[in-house]
């Protein structure tokens, strides 16, 4: 056993005397720490090996009392070393001096382009692969599916969201079939391909100590995507829940999976943390705390010494945080259980009148920016579409989903104000949320005539990937059982654009030749020449050549 440090030693007497009358010249130092808790069971179990005989307590005389010596524990750092001093307030430099979020050149993109900075081509191709070698060993089938068809599984369940039904099958009934969804991909198809989705190869997974190693991969390429925006000067700090109803490694979640996520007031998801409970049924200690340590870990993230701001409530709120994010030159607003305040007008039922109640000014401050992640919240919940399901991590797959839409429809928006685009002429998020789902369908797709029965399953390269003829292009009406127009005629109602990516992916714009109508470029000429896949009236003659200025 370690020789004990020497400290000032005290009788057993003078100990009684000091507690009954309260001596302030004493102290006792106090340690809360793990280890020396562990230290003093320890001693405690040693003592207790060495008496084994029954001990007795009985009156001693002052005579017999020994003297002891107390030995001082290890330095730790107590809880109440925080005081507030009453002293003229300095106000610290807070001038921002991070990046602009529009510096650079700024320019506007298509809705595919938004969403392909949070979704790469990467994280779709490794996606296609787990598929295919999931359902090979799960079945010993597989799926054969591609990068291509993922893509139209996206793009349909965005659909879905946009024109939502109760349950997945109605879309293909006959007394409600939705031919936007119906036409892209038959029933049977797509929940094969749902049933199969899978983002990790169990068989080469070596440790399952992380409660998300099944979404593992496509979380951190997803958090590393949305890590790759340019923090804004203010940041909100808050949970989100996904909703699910079932167990999830031991945790019952009774509401849903929790986020915690640092996003910029206007909504964009900068930076997120799936919460996974107790480490094998443990929680690690900190002096700050599980809230403490959620936001100093959010914060990790941001350049240090730029003087960034982050607002989150009460429940992540402590002097320690405070101390430990100004050290990093990053600085914190957050409600309390007090609070200085001053006068505010608010409305009192009883004597019905405007009376004046306190509020700080930096609590305006705090409302203005702390918005950020309801505000996502009330973004995801606008048009996500639920699909039950028994594998918990596919609730949160196609929640990163939504989030990836928000983030990209939030930037679009922001380059639209930097170019200074009038808002009438922006796309609303419906909109976009339309644009991107057609262009995530069609894009490098060849149409052909609708045929009964499942269609073929069969792999291939994106250029080799078909839709039908009756395209979400051309679905204002419903046709008739052979693919033509009901009555043979074509509609009066002009159809709408395709999306940019569509017109440009260069594949299957072939013309065909229909009534005569106005040319939906040049709206001056008329022309009998339709683009198969465009479903669009175009110029094609040896004066004017619209059929290929519209798709260049």
């Amino acid at each position: 056993m370690p020789p004990a440090m020497k400290g000032p030693v005290y009788s057993v007497q003078d100990v009684l005397a000091i507690i009954q009358y309260g001596e302030s010249d004493f102290e006792l130092d106090s340690d809360d720490s793990d280890a020396s808790d562990r230290e003093t069971e320890e001693d405690a179990s040693e003592v207790d090996k060495e008496n084994q005989q029954p001990t007795e307590i009985t009156d001693c005389p002052d005579d017999d009392y020994e003297d002891i010596e107390l030995q001082p524990k290890k330095p730790t750092m107590p809880r109440d070393r925080y005081r507030w001093l009453k002293r003229d307030f300095v106000s610290p430099n807070t001038d921002f001096s991070g990046p602009d979020v529009t510096s650079g050149d700024v320019s506007s993109h298509t809705p595919l382009e938004y969403f392909q900075r949070f979704v790469s081509e990467d994280m779709l191709q490794a996606l296609t692969q787990n598929t295919n070698e999931y359902s090979f060993q799960k079945t010993g089938r597989s799926v054969k599916t591609n990068k291509k068809e993922i893509e139209k599984v996206i793009g349909i369940y965005l659909k879905m969201g946009l024109v939502q039904m109760s349950g997945v099958s109605m879309y293909w009934e006959t007394a409600l079939r939705y031919n936007q969804v119906s036409d892209v991909m038959s029933c049977n198809r797509f929940q094969e391909l749902l049933r199969s989705l899978h983002f990790v190869n169990n068989l080469t997974v070596p440790e399952k100590t992380d409660k998300l190693w099944k979404l593992r991969p496509w979380l951190d390429s997803f958090r590393e995507k949305c890590l790759q925006v340019v923090p804004e000067e203010h940041n909100s700090v808050d949970e989100m829940m996904i909703p699910f109803k079932g167990k999830f490694s031991g945790i019952n979640s009774a509401w849903g999976f929790k986020l915690w996520v640092r996003s910029r007031i206007s909504g964009v998801v900068c930076d997120f943390e799936v919460y996974q409970g107790n480490v094998n049924g443990h929680r690690a200690k900190s002096e700050l705390g599980l809230s403490g340590d959620i936001v100093m870990k959010l914060a990790s993230t941001l350049p240090e010494g730029q003087n960034y701001k982050i607002y989150a409530d009460n429940y992540f709120t402590c002097i320690p945080l405070v101390v430990q994010l100004l050290r990093h030159g990053i600085h914190y607003v957050g409600t309390a259980r007090q609070n200085l305040c001053r006068k505010l007008k608010r409305w009192d039922k009883a004597t019905k009148t405007y009376i004046e109640v306190e509020r700080p000014y930096i609590k305006g401050t705090y409302n203005k920016f702390m918005g950020g992640v309801d505000l996502l919240d009330s973004f995801a919940a606008e048009y996500k579409f639920y699909i039950k399901s028994k594998r918990w991590y596919l609730y949160i797959f196609w929640h990163t989903i939504v989030l990836a839409v928000i983030n990209a429809w939030l930037l679009y928006k922001r380059d639209c104000k930097a170019l200074k685009i009038l808002p009438k002429e922006m796309l609303k998020r419906r909109q976009f949320l339309a644009e991107l789902a057609d262009s995530l369908i069609l894009v490098k797709t060849t149409p052909i005539k609708p045929k009964r029965g499942q269609p073929s399953s069969a792999g291939g390269s994106p250029v080799t990937q078909t839709v039908t003829l009756r395209s979400p292009l051309n679905a204002h009406k419903r046709p008739s059982s052979d693919g033509s127009e009901p009555n043979g005629t074509p509609a009066k109602r002009p159809s709408a654009h395709p999306p940019v990516d569509v017109r440009r992916d260069t594949v299957a714009h072939l013309p065909m030749k229909t009534t005569r109508v106005c040319c939906r470029l040049c709206k001056t000429g008329y022309t009998n020449t339709l683009c198969r896949k465009c479903n669009v009236c175009l110029c094609f003659s040896e004066d004017k050549n619209c059929l290929w200025d519209y798709h260049t």
